[in-house]
Formats: C-alpha cells, sequence, structure tokens
C-alpha cells in the first residue's frame, strides 16, 4: 500500500534537495525532514509530479519572525526545531523519504500564517 502525500505531513528528504540559502555556509546532513504544504488534491494527482514543503532546520541561527518553532514530537519530529516558511520550495513527490507524521492543523494554520505574512498578504 502507498501512502497518500497530504498536506501536513512529515517525510525525510535528502539533504542535498534542499536549497537552504547561503548553501555554501550550512551544514548539511544526510537527511532532513520537510512538511508538505501544497493542497492535497495536486498532492493526490499523479500526472502532478511536486509537492510544496517547507524545510526544518534544528539550527535558530537563521530563523526569522516567519518561522514557526516546532517542539520534539510534533508530527513525530525528532527533535526541536524550525519550520523554515521563507523557504518554501517544489520537490518531485519521488524524492519523499519515510513519512513521520503529521503536523496539527493548529500548528498548520501557524505555518500558513508565517508563509502569507512573509508574502505580505496579511498583516
Amino acid at each position: 500500500m502507498t501512502l497518500a502525500i497530504r498536506r501536513g505531513g512529515v517525510f525525510w528528504v535528502s539533504d542535498e534537495t534542499l536549497s537552504l540559502p547561503p548553501n555554501p555556509q550550512r551544514a548539511f546532513h544526510n537527511r532532513r525532514p520537510v512538511i508538505v504544504i501544497s493542497g492535497d488534491a495536486k498532492n493526490a494527482s499523479p500526472e502532478w509530479p511536486h509537492v510544496l514543503v517547507v524545510p526544518t532546520s534544528s539550527s535558530g541561527t537563521r530563523a526569522t519572525e516567519f518561522c514557526v518553532k516546532l517542539a520534539y514530537g510534533v508530527g513525530n519530529l525528532p527533535s526541536k526545531c524550525w519550520a523554515r516558511t521563507v523557504m518554501p520550495q517544489p520537490i518531485e513527490k519521488k524524492a519523499l523519504g519515510d513519512y513521520l507524521g503529521e503536523i496539527p492543523p493548529a500548528v498548520m494554520e501557524m505555518i500558513d500564517s508565517g508563509l502569507l505574512a512573509y508574502m505580505g498578504l496579511v498583516d
């Protein structure tokens, strides 16, 4: 059985799949959790090969007022971290690795708010 890709899903991806500026100065890891933020209709479509994700980072060095702090265990995340809402990016569905869990709706609302505020769409 194939696991459905859903909005709010947390998956491992190869760290090299992601762009986290400034790339030359960042610490690369074997893999990193990402949170799916694209809508379920396109996520479920076999004709649509990509999903939109926000990466996570355990470092608070480059956290901004738009990033969302996530506690250990939220969505089965292996450590406390930041959802980098200022770095949404498309990746191929086939790049998604193991499923970790799902971000609760209230936390997804905070991620959405951070993303929309960063884009200047809300105050």
